[in-house]
C-alpha cells in the first residue's frame, strides 16, 4: 500500500519551485475536498455502483475498530471523493546515486520529508526529470492514498478501492495506516513514521480480518497470499539495500562503485523479475516503509499490548531522536518500552 504526506504549509525560502509546488498542492487538495460527499449519501445514491457502496458501508466499523486501539480517526473518512483517475497523487523522490542519502524538502511547522506528492502526473514526471538532470537517482510512482496529517478532514478516495477479494482488507489497511499518521507523526522522521504506521496497520489488519471474516475466508486467503508474496520480495530488496550500503561506504573509486552497483541491481532485477529497474531513490523508499519492522516488533513485545504501543508512540517528539531522517530505529525501542511501562 502506498501512502504519502501532503505538504500544504510552506514559506517562500524554498524558492520558486516550492512556490509552484505548494500552489498545485493547494489547488489539488481543495479540488479533492470539493468533490467530497458524505458516505451515507453516496451509499444511498442509486447511481453508486453496488461494489463501491458495499465497500463504503464497512468504513464506520473499521473506524470504530481503529479507535479502540487509540487511533485518532476523528472526522476523517466520513466523506467520499470520486477522482476519475488511478491515483490520488504521484510521489517523487530523489537520492544521491552513490549514497542512501535522500533528497529532503523542509517546510515550516510540518518539518522535513523525503519526497513530494503531485496531483498531476505530468508535473510529477517533469519534476523527476529535473532531479535526474541534477544527477540524482529519482523515482515517480502513483500513490492510492495519502494523509494530510490532521490539516484537513481526509476523505475516502476512489483510488483506495482496489479489486479482488483483498479489496476490503486493503481498504481497511489503508484507513488504519493513514489513521496512524493522524495519531503519531514525528516531524523530520519519515523512517520512523512510515515503519510505525506500516507495522501497526498490518498488525491491526490481520486481527480485523480474523474477526470480520474468519480464518480461511476468501478475504483472509487473498490478504495472506498477498503478504506471503510481498514479504520475501521486500526482504530481498532490503538485502540489496544493505549490500549497496556497504559498497557506498567503502574506499573504492567512484567508477568501481558505479560498476558494482549496476551488478547488484542487475541481480535484484533478475531475482524478482522486475519490470522497472530500482535505484537509490526507490530502494530508500523501500527502506523507509519496511526497514523498521524489527525494532517496532521489539517495542511491541516490550509493551505487550498494541494499544499501549500506539499511545507510547503518540508521546514521542523530535527530541527523542538523535537526528533528522534517523534510519536506525534501535535506540527508540527502550524509549517506547519506558513510555509503555508508564501507562496505566
Amino acid at each position: 500500500m502506498n501512502r504519502i504526506a501532503l505538504l500544504l504549509v510552506l514559506a517562500c525560502s524554498g524558492g520558486c519551485l516550492m512556490v509552484d509546488y505548494v500552489s498545485q498542492a493547494a489547488r489539488g487538495q481543495f479540488d479533492l475536498l470539493a468533490k467530497a460527499r458524505p458516505i451515507e449519501k453516496v451509499i444511498g445514491d442509486p447511481a453508486t455502483p453496488i461494489r463501491t457502496a458495499a465497500l463504503l458501508a464497512e468504513i464506520p466499523a473499521i473506524k470504530t475498530y481503529g479507535r479502540s486501539y487509540g487511533l485518532s480517526i476523528k472526522k476523517n473518512y466520513s466523506t467520499y471523493s470520486a477522482l476519475n483517475r488511478p491515483a490520488a497523487v504521484w510521489f517523487v523522490g530523489g537520492a544521491d546515486p552513490l549514497a542512501f542519502k535522500p533528497r529532503k524538502w523542509c517546510f515550516p511547522i510540518v518539518g522535513c520529508f523525503a519526497g513530494l506528492g503531485w496531483f498531476d502526473e505530468q508535473d510529477a514526471v517533469e519534476f523527476k526529470l529535473k532531479l535526474e538532470a541534477q544527477g540524482d537517482d529519482a523515482l515517480v510512482r502513483p500513490a492510492a492514498a495519502y494523509s494530510t496529517g490532521g490539516w484537513f478532514t481526509d476523505p475516502v478516495l476512489s483510488s483506495m478501492l482496489g479489486g479482488g477479494d483483498d479489496a476490503l482488507p486493503g481498504l481497511a489497511n489503508t484507513i488504519l495506516h493513514e489513521s496512524v499518521h493522524a495519531t503519531v507523526l514525528v516531524p523530520d522522521e519519515p523512517f520512523f513514521n512510515e515503519s510505525f504506521a506500516s507495522y501497526i496497520a498490518d498488525a491491526l489488519t490481520n486481527h480485523w480480518i480474523a474477526e470480520r471474516f474468519g480464518p480461511g475466508s476468501p478475504e483472509d486467503l487473498a490478504w495472506t497470499l498477498g503478504e506471503a508474496t510481498r514479504l520475501p520480495r521486500t526482504a530481498r530488496t532490503l538485502a540489496a539495500y544493505e549490500e549497496l550500503k556497504v559498497l557506498y561506504a567503502s574506499a573504492e573509486p567512484r567508477a568501481t562503485k558505479l560498476e558494482h552497483k549496476a551488478k547488484i541491481i542487475d541481480e535484484l532485477v533478475a531475482d524478482l523479475k522486475l519490470r522497472k529497474r530500482p535505484n537509490n531513490a526507490s530502494l530508500t523508499e523501500s527502506r523507509v516503509y519496511n526497514g523498521g519492522a524489527a525494532p517496532i516488533l521489539e517495542a511491541h513485545r516490550a509493551c505487550g499490548d498494541l494499544r499501549k504501543l500506539v499511545l507510547a508512540g503518540k508521546s514521542l517528539t523530535r527530541r527523542d531522536f538523535t537526528r533528522d531522517l534517523q534510519e536506525d530505529l534501535t535506540a527508540i525501542v527502550p524509549v517506547l518500552a519506558a513510555r509503555c511501562a508508564a501507562l496505566k
